[in-house]
């Protein structure tokens, strides 16, 4: 098992600060790049349903989240989400889920210089976000809800929580942030039929 243990906390790419791991529940790992054979995984060959948890190792940092129940891990500290009307209160971590519906990506960008002859060196390309994350469709208390958290590293900037929520019914309520059990913040947030809300919200 890798995440979890803050000894496996660097990427071995040199021109890449983050990369992706996967554990399993057998015990074992699936890294974008095994050190092992020099190989590099393709995100598509992971294996949804052996998920234990996923997430990226980098620059003494762990960030990843529990497949079983959502709940985000960033180097110690568990981000929990839920959503909370004056009724009720709709946990949207730290459910019996399988929140196995997993998403990766990078932002990057490309500096051209069109002057060179070569067709090799006439791009530089660099990655300026890593972007990890899950979708889940969930039934709380007779409301259908669609739940997106991505967890966003900016290389120049503060990491981000980018959550999304869609439900069947019109709700107005509070979306709250708990960082190991203590609401770190409440954010109004009404929700219209089958619309989607969108939230930035910088870790602290």
């Amino acid at each position: 098992m890798i995440l979890g243990n803050m000894q496996y906390n660097r990427s071995p790419i040199p021109f890449q600060n983050f990369i992706w791991v996967a554990d399993y529940w057998d015990s074992t790992s699936l890294l974008e790049y095994d050190t092992r054979n020099n190989k590099h995984n393709e995100f598509a060959s992971i294996e949804k349903n052996k998920l234990l948890a996923f997430g990226y190792i980098g620059e003494g940092t762990q960030i990843y989240f529990d497949v079983a129940n959502g709940i985000f891990n960033v180097n110690g500290y568990r981000f929990m989400i839920s959503y909370k009307t004056e009724e009720e209160e709709y946990p949207l971590t730290g459910r019996t889920f399988l929140y196995n519906d997993i998403i990766q990506y990078k932002n990057a960008s490309s500096d051209a210089n069109l002057l060179l002859r070569e067709e090799y060196g006439r791009f530089d390309s660099q990655i300026e976000q890593y972007n990890i994350g899950y979708k889940k469709e969930m039934l709380l208390e007779g409301v259908n809800i669609n739940f997106q958290c991505i967890c966003s590293i900016p290389l120049r900037n503060t990491t981000f929580f980018q959550i999304k929520i869609t439900s069947n019914k019109d709700l107005d309520g509070k979306i709250i942030i708990r960082c190991n059990g203590i609401v770190s913040e409440e954010i109004h947030a009404p929700l219209k039929a089958n619309m989607s809300g969108n939230i930035h919200w910088e870790l602290r």
